[in-house]
This record gives C-alpha cells, sequence and structure tokens, in this order.
C-alpha cells in the first residue's frame, strides 16, 4: 500500500502526462490499479496539502469501474471545481453512478470498458 502511494506521488509530482496545471490548480486525471480502500488513499495522498490545491480524478476497471473525484478542501481547486458535479457528468461512460459532496465524490458502474471515455470526458469538462 505504501509503494501503491508512492508511485502515485511519483507519477503526479512531476510534468508527467497524468498532472497538468490550470490557473494555479495541479489537475490529476489517471486510471490507476485497485480497489475503492487503495483509491481513497491515492486521493488522500494528491489532495491533503493544502500549499498544492488540487483536483483528482481517479478510475479504476475493478469491479465493474470505480471513478473517485476530489479536490483540495478550503483551497483555490475547492472554490473552481465540483467533485459531485464532475462524477455526475462522467459516471455514465462506466454505465453508473455515484455522488458525494463537492470536495468528494465517488460511483461504481457495470462497464469498465468505458473507463478511458470517463477520464477523457472529465478532461475535456475541466479544461473546458
Amino acid at each position: 500500500e505504501q509503494l501503491e502511494a508512492e508511485i502515485v506521488r511519483l507519477r503526479t509530482s512531476g510534468g508527467g502526462q497524468d498532472t497538468k496545471e490550470i490557473e494555479g490548480v495541479r489537475i490529476v486525471i489517471m486510471e490507476v490499479d485497485g480497489d475503492l480502500k487503495q483509491m481513497t488513499k491515492m486521493l488522500k495522498e494528491l489532495t491533503l496539502d493544502e500549499s498544492k490545491p488540487t483536483l483528482a480524478v481517479l478510475g479504476s476497471r475493478d469491479g465493474g469501474g470505480k471513478l473517485m473525484v476530489a479536490c483540495t478542501e478550503d483551497s483555490v481547486a475547492a472554490q473552481r471545481y465540483n467533485a459531485g458535479e464532475i462524477l455526475k457528468h462522467i459516471a455514465p461512460h462506466i454505465r453508473g453512478g455515484g455522488g458525494g459532496r463537492p470536495t468528494f465524490a465517488q460511483g461504481g458502474g457495470s462497464y469498465p470498458e468505458g473507463l478511458d471515455a470517463a477520464l477523457e470526458a472529465a478532461k475535456q469538462l475541466i479544461e473546458s
């Protein structure tokens, strides 16, 4: 589990393809291997540091497809993005649903093959 968190940290700390910055907010959109517990740990790792306002969208093919969206609380990321709204927009791609709060939302589906489309839809929505 620690190794997985370290891998996420390394993948998102540089300017890799999973990470970009938009007006002071680090945007992380990526597919990960893991169940909800592992994904939750990864999200915490990504969004805990208030000095790096972050919006993270993680997807996994586990169990029919899982999506989690979170942003750093009390930050410009939380002011600008609503995790629940993003999830509602992208969950249909995995034939699923879900919900949550403005700073954290999760959902599941029955069509893991739609995960790439869901993550791409998140990218389009966030960058528009």
